[in-house]
C-alpha cells in the first residue's frame, strides 16, 4: 500500500440531525465518496474536544451548525492543539452569508473551508478537500522527518570524517620525529578510510536520480563482475539462473556490490552468498502475480525483525569499520529505478534482500 492509499481517519463534529438545525448532509456520506476515509461522528462539543486532543485522527472536520452554530469556534478553541488539519464545512444553504463565514474561518487559521450544498457533488468535494489537506500534512511531516534525518546524517558524517583525518594528522606529526616507524602507513590507512567515506557520500548523493537509459543486462555476469571488485575473503558465491534485467548498468553494479559487501561483512567467516531471480508467481489466494525481481541471500546470522527497517537508514551499521551508507545506497538505487527492496530471512537462516518490481527477461 502506498502512502496515498493509507486510511484517513476523520473526526466529524456534526450538527444535530434535526432537520430544522443547520446541517451539512454531504459530510455524513464521506465514507461512500472516498473509501480511504474512516469517519467517527460526534455531536457533543466536550466529546469532540476530548477526541481531537488524541492522536487518533488525521483530520478534524466541523460543520457550521455544530455546537449551537459555533463549528468555527470549536475548531479554533476546542481543536486548536490537535496537530491535524482542521476543516470547516459551511452549509451554504443555511448560513446567512457564506462568503463572510468563509473569510472569517480562513482568518481564524483553519486549514481549509469548504462551501457545501446538498447532494453528491458536495460530498465528493468535501472528501476531495479532506484528502488534499491530509496529503499536504503528511508531506510536510515527511519533509520534517527528512530534515531530521539529514541533520543526523550530517552530524554522523562530520564525526566519521573527522576521526580518520585526526588520526592521519596525528600520525603525520609523529612521523616527523620518527620517520622510520609505521606512522606513515597508519596515516595512509586513515586517508584511505576518508576517501572511502567520501566515495560513499558521492554515490549516495547521485543514486536518487532516475536513470536516463535502461539496458538489458545479464544478472549472472554482473554479479560475477561485482564479486571480483568486493573484498570477499573466503566467502563463496552461488548464482542461480541466467536471467537478464533492465537497469542502468553502473547503478545495478553498485547495488549488487553493496549487497554482496553487506553479506560478507555480516555473514561471518566462510559465508555463502546466493543470488537468484524472483519470477512472477500466482497463488491460490492472489489474483495478481507476485512481482518479479532478484535476491541476494546469505547463510550468516541474519537480521532480527526489529532491525529490518533500520538497516536501510543512513549511518546504520553493526560492522566494525562500516560506513553505514551501503544499504541506504541500495535503497536509493532501487527507488530511482522504481523498484522496491525488502529484507527477510533466507532459507538458511541468514539475511535475504529481495529487489522487486524489476523487468526480468528470461
Amino acid at each position: 500500500m502506498s502512502p496515498s492509499d493509507d486510511p484517513i481517519r476523520v473526526l466529524l463534529a456534526a450538527a444535530p440531525a434535526d432537520g430544522d438545525a443547520s446541517s451539512t448532509p454531504a459530510a455524513r456520506s464521506l465514507e461512500r465518496r472516498d473509501d480511504r476515509l474512516v469517519v467517527e461522528t460526534v455531536r457533543d462539543r466536550d466529546d469532540a474536544a476530548a477526541l481531537s486532543g488524541t492522536d487518533r485522527f488525521d483530520c478534524v472536520v466541523a460543520e457550521t451548525g455544530f455546537a449551537d452554530g459555533d463549528g468555527l469556534g470549536f475548531l479554533v478553541d476546542g481543536a486548536d492543539g490537535c496537530g491535524a488539519p482542521r476543516l470547516l464545512a459551511i452549509d451554504a444553504a443555511r448560513v446567512a452569508d457564506p462568503s463572510a463565514a468563509l473569510a472569517e474561518a480562513l482568518a481564524a487559521g483553519v486549514t481549509d473551508v469548504v462551501r457545501c450544498f446538498e447532494g453528491d457533488p458536495a460530498a465528493r468535494l468535501l472528501a476531495h478537500r479532506i484528502g488534499n489537506a491530509v496529503a499536504s500534512d503528511r508531506a510536510a511531516a515527511e519533509a520534517d522527518r527528512q530534515r531530521e534525518r539529514l541533520n543526523r546524517f550530517v552530524s554522523g558524517v562530520s564525526h566519521d570524517l573527522r576521526n580518520p583525518l585526526n588520526v592521519a594528522q596525528g600520525r603525520l606529526a609523529m612521523a616527523r620525529d620518527d620517520p622510520e616507524g609505521d606512522n606513515l602507513d597508519t596515516a595512509a590507512t586513515a586517508v584511505d578510510r576518508t576517501l572511502e567515506l567520501i566515495a560513499d557520500l558521492l554515490a549516495l548523493a547521485k543514486q536518487g536520480e532516475a536513470p536516463r537509459e535502461l539496458e538489458s543486462i545479464g544478472l549472472r555476469e554482473t554479479v560475477e563482475a561485482c564479486w571480483t571488485t568486493v573484498a570477499t575473503g573466503d566467502a563463496t558465491l552461488v548464482v542461480e539462473g541466467d536471467a537478464r534485467v533492465r537497469a542502468d548498468p553502473s547503478r545495478l553494479k553498485q547495488l549488487i556490490e553493496n549487497l554482496i559487501g553487506n553479506a560478507v561483512a555480516h555473514g561471518g567467516d566462510g559465508v555463502t552468498v546466493t543470488v537468484g531471480t524472483l519470477q512472477p508467481m500466482y497463488t491460490s489466494t492472489r489474483a495478481e502475480a507476485l512481482p518479479a525481481g532478484f535476491y541476494v541471500a546469505d547463510d550468516g546470522p541474519g537480521i532480527s525483525e526489529a532491525e529490518r527497517d533500520r538497516v536501510f537508514e543512513v549511518g546504520y551499521t553493526t560492522a566494525t569499520g562500516g560506513t553505514g551508507f551501503g544499504l541506504n545506497i541500495v535503497r536509493e538505487v532501487a527507488a530511482a529505478h522504481g523498484w522496491d527492496v525488502d529484507v527477510t530471512e533466507s532459507a538458511d537462516g541468514g539475511a535475504r534482500f529481495e529487489v522487486t518490481g524489476v523487468d526480468v527477461e528470461d
